[in-house]
């Protein structure tokens, strides 16, 4: 029994740790679920109250916050843990302390002049002086805290090069451009090997500015070599990648004098943010550095999640566009945390438990102003405090803790993330905006951003299927992860922007047997600078011209029976919307069913897809394996911590029957009941709960199935 419950682990588990950048190993563990209160100023002055203590012990806190100053004596002395928020206060998040607080009143003003002046950002992120005094300012903070060994450093909530992830054109600062003509020289051999690529004619150096977003748009029109003047917005609004311009005016579709500063600025902020970790981990290595209020992957704002992920020991992500799920697979094992904002029990408890069931290690509720009832002189909780008091309580029970510290199962599939695809994808999809492109913020990206729809079409319908896909970088993909492991299935969604190597990594996978690639759309039209390549593109003939490129797909690969290459006559993008109508007869995922059963991809427990149901599978530390279902719904919040309607075809019991190949003893953690030896299970699922389950390779002895698991797990 213990071999065939070894079997059901590793039929389709990906071996070894993907993602780079592991956390140092001197980061102190982290074993148990932590909820962490948020504190205002009302908060701030009761920190030594008893009564205020007790309170958050009722609502189920077990951490509390401090600034970079802050005493955290009497949180310490009341048994409580503590991090430390916001420490690089200036430079990091231009909601505060800058010119452009009001982002709107901001970007209203400049539409219409729209001056160059404006681009200057208020803080260069390359400016060595604010770079130094912030490193400073992190290493006296670790001084000053390591001692008592906070939970977490925060360096910034909702950071960001421009807001969120809104559109601008930061940084054109001196110290910015000279920065940038320093990363371009590492990149570029020579001015020659510049102008060639970006389709320029700089004399030198010290003369090379990127495009502006309206200069790129502008070229787009004309196709002209130096950057544009004057755009013609109406022309703009019309402009539209079609395979004949592309084949003869491919100068049009080079957008590498734009996309190098994008890249170019999101490697900026990862770098500082890096920085100010090393400085932090020289005083105490023991505590990880990270931020909160991550934004969506997105062109602008700095939000190249590989680059983050690679720069931070923990992070607080706003979960939009499959943002925490990306993370996830960038950051395994790393602290993740989110954000409370529910008011209701049902809610957070579902919220709370998928993140944890997704790799969550705690939360932080925001915030002390609304959980406590600060006009009565006992401090009592509010309704919305007493609602989340028992999620807390179950988050920190001895089964969420079982889940908390086992380890992931994922499946042999792999979805790219390319952050070079999504520059291309913004710049195509934001033309019918015209001149209002900088009104094109990221909340309206949250549910417009076509390239998103797609990767997210494909993560569910994988979901229903029953798998655990994960995503590569390009920078992974780059260094051979894919042949390097054992991947079957890659998955490019919308991957309009590839590099050689990255194709070259592709075409290896391709040939050897039982691997295949799906591109949704197209696959590497332009290089990893965004400048079109027109020798990998279709060849425009009559038929190709009438082809709508974005809505088609093509498969690659070998098979037992040879060579596989063949069309895909629909884009997965509909998925998202379509998989809420539980009745849907879907093409699509009729045709990827067909495809995983003949390369004999088949999950270790199967669901039927109709169920809408998120598997997850664990190993432990000891002979047992978990495993949990929930609703598959879409978690779209918001940076105002709203969650996105839409889920309501989710939110109702239901049953299904999930199945295996070996037997197993089955037992119901919720009911504390052994179910008995099973290779199938019928689960009635709460919409607001996950159904979770221990499988042992034996049946346990006693009156207590939980506790015999808990036992079984911990020896």
């Amino acid at each position: 029994m213990r071999a065939a419950l070894c079997l059901l682990s590793s039929i389709m588990t990906v071996a070894g740790n993907l993602a780079a950048g592991e956390p140092a190993s001197t980061l102190r563990p982290w074993e148990d679920y932590r909820v962490i209160l948020w504190t205002g100023e009302k908060a701030k002055q009761r920190l030594a109250d008893p009564v205020f203590h007790k309170r958050l012990k009722e609502m189920g806190v077990t951490h509390g916050m401090t600034g970079q100053s802050g005493d955290p004596k009497p949180l310490l002395e009341a048994g409580f843990g503590y991090y430390v928020e916001n420490i690089v206060n200036e430079g990091l998040c231009l909601k505060f302390n800058s010119t452009v607080t009001d982002w709107n009143k901001f970007i209203d003003g400049w539409m219409g002049p729209r001056p160059a002046s404006a681009l200057v950002r208020d803080v260069c992120l390359n400016d060595t002086d604010w770079l130094e005094r912030m490193s400073e300012r992190m290493r006296s903070t670790a001084e000053r805290h390591a001692d008592s060994a906070p939970l977490l450093y925060d360096l910034r909530d909702e950071l960001s090069t421009t807001t969120s992830a809104n559109p601008f054109d930061y940084d054109f600062s001196e110290t910015a451009l000279e920065a940038f003509r320093a990363w371009l020289q590492k990149r570029y051999a020579s001015i020659d090997a510049l102008n060639t690529q970006w389709g320029t004619k700089f004399p030198n150096w010290a003369e090379v500015r990127p495009f502006t977003t309206d200069q790129i748009k502008q070229r787009m029109v004309s196709g002209s070599g130096p950057a544009p003047d004057v755009t013609d917005w109406s022309a703009v609004k019309g402009v539209k990648l079609t395979l004949p311009n592309a084949h003869t005016a491919p100068q049009r579709w080079n957008f590498a004098p734009w996309a190098d500063h994008r890249s170019f600025m999101d490697d900026s902020l990862a770098e500082a943010l890096a920085q100010f970790r090393r400085a932090s981990h020289e005083v105490d290595p023991a505590t990880p550095v990270g931020i909160e209020g991550a934004q969506m992957p997105h062109a602008f704002g700095g939000y190249d999640l590989w680059k983050l992920s690679q720069a931070l020991d923990w992070m607080e992500p706003y979960d939009v566009c499959d943002s925490r799920e990306i993370l996830g697979s960038f950051m395994p094992g790393r602290p993740m945390l989110a954000t409370v904002f529910e008011k209701e029990t049902r809610p957070a408890l579902r919220r709370l438990w998928h993140l944890l069931l997704e790799g969550d290690k705690g939360c932080i509720i925001w915030w002390s102003e609304d959980t406590l009832d600060w006009s009565d002189a006992a401090v009592p909780l509010t309704p919305k405090a007493e609602a989340l008091a028992p999620v807390f309580k179950e988050l920190t029970g001895p089964i969420a803790r079982l889940f908390l510290n086992a380890k992931p199962e994922r499946d042999p599939i792999a979805i790219h993330y390319s952050q070079p695809s999504i520059q291309v994808a913004w710049l195509l999809e934001s033309t019918v905006d015209g001149k209002t492109w900088v009104r094109r913020f990221s909340s309206y990206e949250a549910t417009h951003n076509r390239h998103a729809q797609v990767r997210s079409a494909w993560l569910k319908a994988l979901q229903d299927l029953g798998f655990s896909p994960q995503f590569i970088s390009s920078q992974q993909l780059e260094s051979g992860v894919l042949t390097g492991t054992d991947f079957k299935l890659f998955i490019t969604p919308q991957s309009w922007a590839m590099s050689g190597k990255e194709i070259s990594a592709i075409d290896s996978f391709c040939k050897t047997s039982g691997h295949l690639v799906i591109h949704d759309g197209p696959a590497g039209w332009f290089d990893e600078h965004a400048t079109l390549q027109t020798a990998r593109l279709p060849q425009n003939s009559t038929a190709n011209e009438e082809t709508v490129w974005i809505d088609r797909g093509h498969v690659k690969g070998t098979l037992d029976a040879g060579a596989l290459d063949m069309p895909l006559d629909h884009s997965f993008s509909a998925w998202v919307a379509d998989r809420l109508n539980l009745e849907t007869d879907s093409e699509q995922i009729a045709t990827l069913q067909e495809l995983l059963a003949r390369q004999n991809l088949i999950p270790p427990v199967r669901v039927p897809a109709t169920a809408r149901v998120r598997v997850h599978r664990y190993t432990t530390q000891g002979p047992a394996r978990l495993l949990a279902f929930e609703r598959n719904i879409s978690y779209k919040m918001s940076e105002s911590l709203a969650q996105a309607g839409g889920n309501e075809a989710l939110e109702k019991p239901s049953t299904f029957t999930a199945e295996w190949d070996e037997p197993v003893t089955v037992i119901d953690l919720i009911a504390n009941k052994n179910l008995g030896v099973l290779t199938q299970l019928d689960v009635t699922l709460d919409p607001w709960h996950p159904a979770l389950f221990a499988l042992l390779p034996q049946d346990p002895a006693g009156d207590d199935p939980v506790q015999a698991v808990i036992d079984l797990i911990g020896k």
